[in-house]
C-alpha cells in the first residue's frame, strides 16, 4: 500500500476540505460556521491527558509552534509552560478567537502568524524547540507536511489524529467515510525513516441532543433523520426533558524526542 497516496486522496474526498470544495467557501468561512466549536472541547476534555502527557517534555526555556492552532486547545495550557509559543493557522476568525482567549488567560507569550505551513519558511521564526501539529494535517502533500515539522523542530514533534474512524454520526451526516487514522500517520513516518512513539487517549462523555443538531451545519440530513441515525444505534440517553448523545472520542499521540 501507498501509504501517502491513500492519505492525500481521502483527505480530499472525507475531510472539511471536501466540504469547503463541494460549497464553494473559503477555510475561515467554513470555521465562522462552527461557533460551536470551544465549547464541544469542553464536553470531550480534549486535550486533557493528551495535553499532560506533552507538558511532560516541555521546559519554562522552550519555544514551541502549534501548527493549525484553532483557537488553542494546545496554545493556551502550552503557553503557560513553555518560555514561547508561535500559533500558526490559515483563519483569521479562528485566531481572533484565541487572541481574545489569550487576554483572558494573561498569556502574553504568544505570537501569532496567519499562514498554512506550506508557505512558511522553517528559518522564519528563529530557534523552534519542539513542534505541535493535531488535527491540522490537510494540505496537499502530507510528507512535505511532516517532514517539515520534524526539521523546525531542535527538540521533538507532538503529532495527534484521532485513533480510529471517528464519529460515525460525521460519516452519516456528510455522507463521506473516514477511512484513514493514525496509522496512516505512522506507517507514512516509518517510510520517511521516523519511528514516532505512539499512545492512545480514550474519552467518553454525552452531548446535548441540540447541541448535536447544531454541530453539522452543511450536512442534507434532517434533524428528524439525525434522531433516527442515534436512535437506532442507542446513543440516546432520555432526560426529563431533553435527550443527551453518548459520545466516545479515541485520539492517538504520536511523539518523535530527538
Amino acid at each position: 500500500m501507498n501509504w501517502s497516496e491513500e492519505w492525500n486522496s481521502s483527505i480530499k474526498h472525507s475531510s472539511y476540505l471536501k466540504i469547503l470544495n463541494d460549497k464553494g467557501i473559503s477555510n475561515d468561512d467554513f470555521w465562522k460556521q462552527l461557533n460551536y466549536y470551544d465549547e464541544f472541547m469542553v464536553y470531550s476534555r480534549y486535550p486533557g491527558k493528551i495535553m499532560d502527557r506533552i507538558s511532560l517534555f516541555l521546559s519554562s526555556n522552550d519555544t514551541v509552534i502549534d501548527i493549525g492552532a484553532g483557537t488553542g486547545a494546545f496554545t493556551i495550557p502550552i503557553s503557560k509552560i513553555v518560555n514561547k509559543i508561535i500559533a500558526l493557522d490559515p483563519s483569521p476568525h479562528q485566531l481572533n478567537i484565541l487572541k481574545d482567549k489569550a487576554k483572558v488567560a494573561k498569556c502574553e507569550n504568544i505570537s501569532y502568524s496567519e499562514n498554512e505551513w506550506k508557505n512558511v519558511s522553517i528559518d522564519q521564526f528563529g530557534k523552534i524547540d519542539y513542534s505541535l501539529a493535531a488535527y491540522s494535517f490537510f494540505e496537499d502533500d502530507i510528507c512535505s507536511f511532516l517532514e517539515k515539522s520534524i526539521s523546525v523542530a531542535s527538540k521533538g514533534i507532538f503529532l495527534v489524529f484521532r485513533a480510529g474512524r471517528g464519529d460515525p454520526l460525521r460519516e452519516y451526516a456528510y455522507d463521506t467515510k473516514n477511512s484513514v487514522d493514525f496509522l496512516h500517520l505512522y506507517n507514512i513516518l516509518s517510510e520517511m525513516g521516523y519511528l514516532f512513539n505512539v499512545e492512545i487517549f480514550t474519552s467518553d462523555y454525552t452531548l446535548p441532543l441540540n447541541f448535536v443538531y447544531g454541530s453539522y451545519p452543511y450536512t442534507n440530513k434532517t434533524e428528524e433523520e439525525i434522531f433516527n441515525y442515534l436512535s437506532n444505534n442507542d446513543r440516546l440517553v432520555k432526560q426529563k426533558d431533553s435527550y443527551e448523545v453518548l459520545c466516545q472520542r479515541k485520539d492517538a499521540l504520536l511523539y518523535l524526542i530527538k
